[in-house]
Formats: structure tokens, C-alpha cells, sequence
């Protein structure tokens, strides 16, 4: 499943016209992208075995999490896109997801 989502915004990042100035801040995308992949560990924990109903599911919970964060669809396809550009940016991005959903495990227990 992750392997999709990751083949679908490396489409969407080829196709698109991104600049770092247009992004959204680090911190920002950091949780946005925590609670991403949370909503993927949900799914996953689900053990759906149709494709198609996994991937409707995701589309549902990635578009209520990025209406929970006010932020459309587009520019957070454009703003990861840009973070993908630079690597540097892109891995001090996933530290910050890391210590996000570090930082969510510690408030659930």
C-alpha cells in the first residue's frame, strides 16, 4: 500500500511546478505527514484483502486529515513535491515526522 501512495506522489511531484517558497513549513507538513501515515497503520491494521476498498479508504482518511489541518489537496501534493526536490530537506522533514508520531505513541499510552 505505501509502496503505491509513494509511486503516486512521485507522479504527482514529476508533474508538477514546485518551489520551495510555495511549501508548506516544515513543522506544518511534519504533522500533516504523521497523521498520514498513522491513517495508513489504520488501514493496514484492518487487513483489508481488496486493493480497491484499502486505497477508497485512504483516499477518505487522507482527505479528512488534511481538512482537519486546513490544507487543500493540491498544495500539500505541491509542498511534498518540493521537500522530494531537495534531499537535505526531505530528510530533516522525516526527523521531524519521526518525532512527531514518537511524540503522538507517548500521548495514546
Amino acid at each position: 500500500m505505501r509502496f503505491y501512495i509513494f509511486i503516486l506522489l512521485l507522479a504527482c511531484w514529476a508533474c508538477s511546478d514546485s518551489s520551495t517558497s510555495n511549501r508548506l513549513p516544515e513543522d506544518q507538513m511534519a504533522e500533516i505527514l504523521a497523521d498520514i501515515h498513522l491513517d495508513e497503520g489504520k488501514i493496514s491494521a484492518m487487513n483489508i484483502v481488496s486493493a480497491d476498498t484499502s486505497v477508497i479508504l485512504y483516499n477518505q482518511l487522507e482527505r479528512a486529515t488534511l481538512k482537519r489541518h486546513g490544507v487543500d489537496s493540491t498544495v500539500f501534493t505541491n509542498s511534498f513535491a518540493s521537500y522530494v526536490q531537495e534531499p537535505q530537506d526531505f530528510m530533516e522533514l522525516y526527523q521531524k515526522v519521526n518525532e512527531a508520531l514518537a511524540k503522538k505513541q507517548l500521548l495514546k499510552k
